[in-house]
Formats: C-alpha cells, structure tokens, sequence
C-alpha cells in the first residue's frame, strides 16, 4: 500500500507562481523557547504507522545538513532518525526539497541531490546520479523498484530547451543498478508518477495539451494511451494518483489564472484506457496534488488559494474547508496516512523557517496545526 501523495509533481506552473505564495506567518512553537523550531519540509507515509518528517532548523547563514524526523506509532510519538548529507534548499541556492520511502527502512532524500537510506534514516549515503546527469526533478519509490526523472542541465540553470529528460530505474531496495527507461519526455513536459503493487503509471504531459500515459510493469515499459481533459486546448496536467488495479486518477485545470481556475478529476478503471469526466466545483485555486486514499477518498490541494478539496468514500459530494488556513500560502506535500488521517506542509522551507505541519483528523472536514516535537 502506498500512500505518499507528497512531490510526485514537476509543478511547473508552481514554479512561476511560489514567489507570491509564501506567507510570512507565526512562529511555531517548541519543547524549548530558546531552540530554534523544526521547520518541515516534506513528509511521507509509507505504513499507517510509520511516518517520516524532512526539515531543519535554522543554521543563519551556514548551510547545515537537513534533520529526519520519525515515528513509528501513528504519529503520537516522533523521534530524530538521522541526517542527511545535504541540506534544505534556501532561498537562491540549491538543496533538499523533497522526501520518499518505498517502505518503514528504505527511502530517499532528492531534488536536486539524491540521497538514500536504508536503515529507517539513520543514515544517509550521498547517491551519484546515472548516466551523468545533474540533477533530480522527480522520484517515486515504487514497491518493485525506484523511478527517477533527471536533467543534464547543471543546478541553477532551469530547463534546457535542447535536452530532453531521462527517466531511470533501479530495483527495489537497490541505490545503484540504474537502467534507463525508453519513455520519451521533453524538457518542458510536466511529469507526475504513482504506483499500485508492480504497476506504475507515467505521466507526460506539456504546459497545456494532451498528455502521454505510459504503464510501467517490472521495467518494461507499456504505452497505454493518451490522456485529454475536458478543455484539451486550454488544459494542464497537475498531477496523477492510483488507489487499485486498474484505477487511474487525473487532475486536471482549465481557464486558469487570478487564483481561479476550472478543476476536473478524470477517472479510469481499466488503467488509463478510457476516463470518465468528473467536475469539481468551486473555481478557487489551481490545481496542485492530488491524494487518493485505498478507499477511494480523494484529495488535492490548491495554488494561490491554499485550500484542500475532498470527496469522502463513496460520496459524489465535494467539500472544502475555508476556515484553516490564510489565503495565498504555499501548502503542498499533501499525504493521507489513513482513510481520516491527512497531511500537509504550509510554505517552504527554501524561503522561511516559519514552516508549519497541518493535519486533519476527519478525513478533510476540518484542519489543526500540529508541532512535531522530538521525544
């Protein structure tokens, strides 16, 4: 079961907007006033009760490694696990950004860098990217192995018009054996992953337009179909989700811009041949992340509204809670960690440490700020 929605997205259209989205906030609280707070950056289920937590405090101007935070009750307890190597990504400078686990043992620190664990993250080993590529956009943690969409264009320099990405992949529970897919993707293209047991489904898709969906079992790679939305003209991709064989999630926006835009989720059942169009009312936001729980409650979050869309299980209904949070911060790594127990990051860390963990107890009804405070 896989549950970690959380950076599964090359967000481009996230990347012209974060300026604008990042609040200055309240300080979060800790144990101890005079310690500087934990600030997370990315967070990951791989079990209901085993949960990871990327963050750090602040070191002033020196770069210091980034810190993982861990539980293995369901989150009533966390604990320090490790270290990685590199650091959180601050403002102008590169760094960690993003966090995964395949399982309760073994997963990986990324974007730029790529770091792996496998002792529950305790420790870290600094990986060398395949085929000599300069860094990481994309990684999924996959039970039969890990998927990697990397760029030759060094760090710093944005998107390289005249060279396309690569997509790798090594077995499950290895950090070297990469071999590299036969999937086409432009440098420009928007890339979203998940997985259901041996069965992972890509994405590709450009700013607006038709997508292309490929299916992925055991490293041979599958070309299903071609993905639409309801407005194929004036519609991007933001992301992709799987709850089950054969189920493929889509998210879709149309007439997007001034923090508005037209949401559809397209459903598949018989991986991503044929979609069924549902629309999601509420103009508020663009699409982000999309969540879809094994019981079929769904999830996504949005850009410039910061509010978070549900459709509880079997319900057609969608709801939206506008009490929770401000208007115009930055949410994302949105996880559910069971069918009533969802969560989510306000702001980046790479832009203040005034990061704070939300979470929701009722599968979306209602939000609460939460401080993760070591043991």
């Amino acid at each position: 079961m896989r549950l970690h929605a959380g950076r599964k997205t090359i967000a481009l259209i996230g990347a012209v907007v974060t300026a604008l989205l990042v609040g200055s906030g309240a300080d979060v609280a800790t144990a101890d006033p005079t310690e500087p707070a934990f600030a997370p950056q990315s967070i990951v289920w791989p079990t209901e009760t085993d949960g990871y937590v990327l963050g750090g405090v602040a070191c002033g101007t020196a770069t210091c490694p980034a810190e993982v935070l861990a539980t293995h009750n369901g989150g009533k307890t966390w604990s320090a696990a490790g270290r990685t190597h590199n650091g959180l990504a601050k403002s102008g400078e590169p760094g960690l950004t993003s966090l995964q686990f395949a399982n309760a043992k073994f997963g990986w620190a990324y974007d730029p860098y790529l770091e792996a664990t496998k002792d529950g993250g305790k420790t870290w080993t600094q990986v060398p990217l395949p085929g000599g590529e300069a860094k990481v956009l994309n990684l999924l943690a996959a039970p039969d192995g890990t998927y990697l969409v990397t760029s030759g264009c060094e760090i710093g320099t944005g998107i390289c018009d005249d060279r396309p990405l690569k997509v790798w992949r090594a077995p499950a529970g290895k950090s070297s054996g990469w071999k590299q897919l036969d999937i086409p993707v432009a440098a420009d293209d928007h890339v979203a992953m998940d997985a259901e047991g041996s069965t992972v489904y890509f994405l590709a898709a450009p700013f607006v337009g038709p997508g292309r969906l490929s299916t992925i079992r055991n490293g041979a790679v599958r070309p299903t179909s071609t993905v639409t939305c309801a407005d194929a003209e004036d519609a991007t991709m933001t992301d992709l989700a799987t709850n089950g064989p054969g189920r493929v999630y889509v998210l879709c926006m149309a007439n997007f811009g001034r923090g508005h835009s037209d949401k559809t989720l397209l459903v598949s059942g018989d991986g991503g041949r044929t979609f069924r169009y549902d629309a999601i009312p509420g103009g508020l936001g663009l699409a982000g992340q999309l969540s879809v729980g094994p019981d079929g409650a769904v999830m996504l979050s949005t850009l410039t509204a910061s509010l978070v869309y549900n459709r509880p299980t079997l319900s057609k209904a969608w709801r939206i809670d506008q009490e929770w949070l401000e208007n115009s911060e930055h949410i994302h790594d949105l996880v559910q960690q069971s069918g009533t127990t969802a969560w989510i990051v306000e702001r980046d860390a790479a832009y203040t440490q005034n990061t704070q963990l939300w979470v929701s107890h009722d599968a979306g009804a209602s939000w609460q700020q939460t401080t993760l405070v070591p043991a």
